[in-house]
């Protein structure tokens, strides 16, 4: 889920049931059914580290967190077969005939998935198609949910997932801030979209 490796979750193909002391993620509990190697076999993990992400990445037992601890550096960890399979491709058309049944805040200018602000993503609850150049998630695309809704949430919280196991890449790094903190910018993400 998260990369911290002070423990051990697996032991011969089967779930030890450890807690993590990071995420509070419990092994043959919350990754249970994944599959490495392939998008739908590692989509709920991204969806955890996303709904974790989202909300601070704070430690299930504090007096864990190491001083330097760096929540990029750890997601590093996580063997790539369970972090990086890319999502599918998405089909714009469909996405486009979806959106009235999604909701909006209105006019927004924070990115739902990364927290960027700045661009003006949704205007007067229509997507303006804008690429954040942070994660990469494009508005009314990348970014459909109802509000507050957990299941429908569940796309933008795996996205978010996804680009942190990455390392949180910037999709145009002449635009990163420098001393960019990946936490501080999540959390701009309204509550609504978490």
């Amino acid at each position: 889920m998260c990369g911290w490796n002070h423990a051990t979750f697996w032991e011969d193909g089967w779930p030890t049931s450890a807690v993590c002391d990071c995420c509070g993620s419990e092994s043959g509990i919350g990754d249970m059914g994944a599959k490495s190697g392939s998008w739908d076999g590692v989509r709920g993990l991204h969806d955890f580290r996303g709904w974790w992400i989202g909300h601070g990445a704070q430690w299930w037992r504090p007096h864990s967190r190491p001083r330097d601890w760096e929540v990029l550096q750890q997601v590093t960890n996580i063997p790539a077969p369970w972090r990086t399979p890319p999502p599918p491709l998405v089909d714009r058309e469909q996405r486009a005939l979806e959106r009235g049944s999604y909701g909006s805040l209105g006019t927004e200018t924070v990115c739902r998935i990364c927290g960027l602000a700045g661009p003006c993503f949704w205007r007067g609850g229509v997507p303006t198609e804008t690429v954040c150049p942070s994660c990469g998630g494009e508005s009314g695309i990348d970014d459909l949910a109802r509000p507050g809704d957990w299941e429908t949430l569940r796309a933008i919280r795996t996205r978010r997932g996804y680009w942190a196991g990455l390392g949180a890449p910037w999709t145009d790094a002449t635009v990163r801030p420098a001393g960019w903190n990946v936490l501080e910018q999540l959390g701009a993400v309204p509550p609504a979209w978490r």
